[in-house]
């Protein structure tokens, strides 16, 4: 299992895919203009919620790109190659295959989670930086990247070719953030005095859910949510964290349950 873990980390890390999200997060996250003026002391007091709001909206959609089309040809590509057979005739179950390439591809991923919001973070704004607050952040896109390399799991073991695998991936990518975008959504359904309508595309979507997380840590009142957070407050009341919170544990246990059962019960070949 460790050599199997191992492997996968290395393979990920090397992945030119992920250096390239690498350098794209840490510039998103350091943003140079802004670290210039904080350096001089030239932004207004208080800005930190509003730059990590900024963050926030910009990443976020962006971050499932990084987990999901590597999940989604992790299993598959080895299938493919005829590598899958040959591991499994090792002294190694299914069980343990499985879960030791999720933990490479999710130890590999967070490294640089960490290093694109935190490090370049700190680096940027080490005089007056919130340390609870960018950890928060993270706390949320480490959780939408588990839901996301759960669902590109679940993609990998029932796909037949890295293509199609590989085309799904991008395909879910753009289902959550855009074509079920609750942004766009939420005033369409006020309007329409609708609201409670919008709540399923919330709760059915891993990024916006992940992004009302953070926002309800630095939001003053639920108005800051936007339309969307309003949404949750006028069904959930104060408690909505509490539905987010949950809604992103499902997302997580239940695609990552159903890959595993998927691929226990499968043919291999």
């Amino acid at each position: 299992m460790i050599a199997v873990f191992v492997q996968s980390f290395k393979e990920t890390i090397r992945s030119k895919w992920l250096i390239m999200f690498a350098i794209v997060f840490f510039f998103l996250a350091f943003n140079l203009p802004l670290a210039s003026l904080a350096a001089f002391n030239f932004l207004p007091q208080g800005y930190l919620s509003q730059f990590i709001n900024t963050i926030i909206t910009v990443t976020f959609p962006l971050l499932p790109l990084l987990p999901l089309p590597l999940a989604a040809t992790s299993i598959v590509e080895e299938r493919e190659s005829g590598f899958l057979q040959y591991v499994l005739t090792s002294p190694i179950t299914r069980t343990q295959y499985l879960f030791s390439r999720m933990m490479g591809l999710y130890v590999s991923t967070t490294v640089i989670i960490v290093i694109g919001f935190g490090i370049a973070a700190l680096i940027a704004f080490r005089p007056t930086f919130a340390v609870f607050s960018i950890s928060y952040v993270i706390l949320a896109s480490l959780l939408l990247n588990a839901s996301m390399l759960g669902i590109g799991l679940l993609v990998s073991v029932l796909s037949r070719r890295r293509g199609t695998a590989l085309g799904a991936s991008i395909f879910i990518w753009f289902i959550f953030t855009t074509i079920s975008d609750s942004n766009v959504l939420a005033p369409i359904f006020s309007m329409a005095r609708q609201v409670v309508l919008v709540i399923p595309f919330i709760l059915l979507n891993p990024v916006e859910s992940a992004r009302l997380m953070v926002l309800s840590q630095s939001a003053h009142s639920v108005v800051d949510l936007g339309a969307s957070g309003m949404a949750m407050g006028n069904v959930f009341g104060d408690s909505y964290v509490y539905v987010l919170d949950i809604t992103m544990a499902l997302w997580i246990a239940i695609t990552i349950i159903a890959a595993f059962l998927i691929f226990l019960l499968q043919d291999i070949r």
